[in-house]
């Protein structure tokens, strides 16, 4: 009887533990083996959307989950290990997906690996034509929006335009007007937003 109580505090307790610390975990330890898969020497503004710390963050709900499932006795064990080995799977795919998702440049060009992709693009520098800077401009304020790479083959690259990457606009643009592209900025409404 000890036993069984005290398996049923300790998954209970580390399910607890997953869930409320879904909000931090993925600041560190989804930026930490971010870093240490795609980081490149000389890289910067290595990022990526917001929208992949949320994903983190769920992954580390469903696996709180999973480990409460775990504890509970009433449920039976085949039911049990089915729902729990779904759900661990689900929380396994969403940590990749999440993980997967980076942009940086550096001295060559600028590579994305975005949700819709799997593979980082790079795009080299001498390849950009133009680089545009999207903001959207409400009543009250102007925020960045998006950061469109044209290329010569006619391809476009749209990445989020976050404050963070903001902060090295004046490097990109450097690096694309070198290479002979040109940086320009737009300015749109908010309710023209897709």
């Amino acid at each position: 009887m000890r036993f069984e109580n005290r398996k049923f505090t300790i998954l209970v307790s580390i399910g607890i533990i997953c869930i409320v610390g879904s909000f931090l975990f993925p600041l560190f330890l989804g930026a930490l083996i971010r870093e240490m898969i795609y980081f490149q020497k000389g890289a910067f503004a290595f990022s990526s959307d917001s929208i992949s710390y949320i994903i983190f963050s769920i992954a580390f709900i469903i696996i709180g989950i999973a480990f409460i499932l775990l504890a509970i006795d009433r449920i039976s064990v085949k039911i049990r290990t089915l729902i729990t080995s779904i759900l661990f799977l689900v929380a396994a795919a969403s940590m990749v997906f999440s993980i997967d998702n980076v942009y940086f440049g550096t001295e060559k060009g600028f590579y994305v690996n975005d949700l819709k992709s799997f593979g980082t693009v790079e795009i080299p520098w001498e390849d950009v034509t133009e680089m545009e800077q999207v903001y959207v401009r409400s009543d009250y304020s102007t925020k960045a929006h998006e950061l469109i790479f044209k290329l010569h083959n006619g391809q476009n690259y749209v990445v989020k335009y976050n404050e963070y990457l903001q902060y090295y606009r004046g490097k990109l643009e450097g690096y694309v007007m070198e290479s002979g592209g040109k940086s320009i900025i737009t300015e749109i409404k908010e309710k023209d937003i897709k």
